[in-house]
């Protein structure tokens, strides 16, 4: 809504305001940072707790399970 009422008065300085404090806050809220810099990367250790499988391989597993699932439903 801050945008549109920016464009229809490009000259409210108000406006513009209003579009500047929400940009910030999605910014914010869509890119969080981490409180602690000297924290490790998160992910580090992933790769050695579950390895990465192809995905056919994943899809192979469900695929018994979601057809059973729609012989029930029909």
């Amino acid at each position: 809504m801050a945008a549109a009422a920016w464009f229809n008065a490009p000259a409210d300085v108000e406006a513009y305001r209003r579009l500047a404090a929400a940009v910030g806050e999605w910014n914010a809220y869509s890119a969080p940072q981490l409180e602690n810099v000297d924290v490790d990367e998160l992910l580090d250790d992933l790769a050695d707790v579950a390895p990465p499988t192809p995905l056919g391989e994943g899809v192979a597993d469900l695929e018994p399970v979601l057809r059973r699932q729609a012989r029930r439903q029909l």
